[in-house]
C-alpha cells in the first residue's frame, strides 16, 4: 500500500463514531472495577503494632510517671521542686472534707520544715535553698493559720506544738527568722499554741514554784498585747515541778 492510499485511509477512520452500546458498556467496566489505594502513615497504624505496643507503653510511663517519683525528695530551689508541688496541690484539690483539707495544710507546714531541716544539713547551695525554703513555709504558714480553726480538736493541738516545735529548732540552728514578730499573717498558729500553753499551766499551777507563777503571769500579759512570740519565749521558761 502506498503512502497516499494509507493517509486516505487514515482520514476516513476519523468519521466513524463507536456505537451507543459499545461505549456505555465500556464506561460501566472501567468505572465498576476496584483501585486498590496505597497505604498512608498514620499514628494509629503506628501503635497498633504488636511488637511496637510495649515499647510504647513503657516509654509512657517512664516520661509521666518517673519525673514524679525523682520529685518525690525534691528541696524548695531544686528544679523539680515545681513537680512536687503540683502534686501536693492534686491530692489536696481531690481532698472532699473540708476538715482533712484543713489537716492537710497543716502537713505541709510539717513538710515545709522538714525541707528546712534537710537543707540546713546540705553545703552545696544552702544560702539559695535555705531562702527558698523559709519562703515556701512562711507561705505554708500563712495558710494554715487561716485553715486552723477548722482542724479537728483532737488533733489541733498535738499538730501546732509540733510546728512550734519545728520552728524554733530550725532558728536556732539557722539563726534565721521563720516566724517574724512583725508579720501577722501566721500569728495564728503562735497565739493557738501560747494559749493552749496556759490552759495547761492554770491546771497545774499548784505545782509551779513562786518564780514560775511569775513567769505564767508575765506569759499572760504578753498574750493579751498580742505579743506572742515574746510570750512564747517566757513559756520555754517554765518546767512545772511534777
Amino acid at each position: 500500500m502506498d503512502e497516499f492510499t494509507l493517509i486516505k485511509k487514515l482520514e476516513a477512520l476519523k468519521t466513524v463514531k463507536p456505537s451507543a452500546d459499545w461505549a456505555f458498556s465500556t464506561k460501566s467496566r472501567i468505572l465498576g472495577q476496584s483501585f486498590d489505594k496505597a497505604p498512608g502513615f498514620s499514628f494509629d497504624m503506628l501503635f497498633n503494632q504488636r511488637r511496637l505496643a510495649p515499647v510504647f507503653a513503657s516509654c509512657l510511663v517512664i516520661f509521666t510517671v518517673m519525673p514524679f517519683v525523682f520529685a518525690k525528695d525534691a528541696l524548695p530551689g531544686e528544679a523539680l521542686y515545681g513537680l512536687k508541688k503540683a502534686e501536693e496541690a492534686v491530692k489536696y484539690a481531690l481532698m472532699a472534707s473540708g476538715e482533712q483539707k484543713s489537716v492537710a495544710q497543716l502537713e505541709h507546714v510539717q513538710s515545709r520544715l522538714n525541707e528546712l531541716d534537710k537543707i540546713t544539713e546540705q553545703s552545696q547551695n544552702q544560702g539559695k535553698k535555705l531562702a527558698a525554703g523559709i519562703k515556701e513555709t512562711k507561705q505554708a504558714l500563712t495558710q494554715a493559720s487561716k485553715e486552723l480553726a477548722n482542724v479537728p480538736e483532737s488533733q489541733r493541738a498535738e499538730m501546732v506544738a509540733k510546728i512550734v516545735g519545728q520552728i524554733t529548732a530550725i532558728e536556732e540552728k539557722t539563726n534565721a527568722a521563720i516566724m517574724d514578730t512583725d508579720e501577722k499573717e501566721y500569728q495564728e498558729l503562735y497565739k493557738f499554741f501560747v494559749e493552749n500553753e496556759i490552759k495547761e499551766l492554770e491546771e497545774r499551777e499548784a505545782n509551779l514554784s513562786q518564780e514560775q507563777k511569775d513567769l505564767l503571769i508575765e506569759t499572760k500579759r504578753l498574750f493579751d498585747e498580742e505579743k506572742y512570740s515574746e510570750a512564747m519565749e517566757v513559756i520555754y521558761q517554765i518546767q512545772p515541778n511534777n
